[in-house]
């Protein structure tokens, strides 16, 4: 079952189930990606300043849908757009680039590989237990 929150946006008790927002503030959210998604539709060039000046939705919403990946808009030098959050590299979506992204997945492979290690070490003392208990049993 969903907690029981207040909308960030408008402040009203709601039961949050998948969205950190109210029922009427997903539906004013969903009309404003919409009106986005028909500006940039007409202007696929225009750069994040000019949607938000254009539409009068929050830039945060505008980048918060190209790091989901629900926008794809071009920016230019000058122009604010996406950065890594590890090295600051420009990027189109998400929250890293190529190659921190490569990166952190090596290093939770690593950590992954060490924990089922560690995970295997007791199941080594219960054979030996088994063993031992088997060879008493046996004499």
């Amino acid at each position: 079952m969903g907690d029981l929150r207040n909308c960030p946006e408008c402040g009203k008790v709601f039961v949050k189930i998948n969205k950190n927002l109210c029922l009427d503030c997903i539906e004013k959210e969903e009309a404003e990606f919409e009106e986005v998604r028909k500006y940039l539709k007409d202007n696929p060039k225009a750069p994040v300043e000019e949607i938000v000046e254009i539409t009068g939705v929050q830039e945060k919403k505008v980048l918060r849908w190209m790091r989901e990946g629900r926008v794809d808009i071009s920016f230019f030098d000058g122009s604010k757009g996406l950065t890594c959050k590890s090295c600051g590299t420009v990027i189109k979506t998400g929250n890293f680039c190529a190659k921190c992204a490569k990166d952190l997945s090596a290093q939770m492979k690593g950590a992954a590989g060490q924990r089922t290690i560690r995970q295997e070490e007791p199941e080594k003392e219960k054979k030996r237990g088994m063993y031992f208990a088997n060879r008493m049993r046996d004499n």
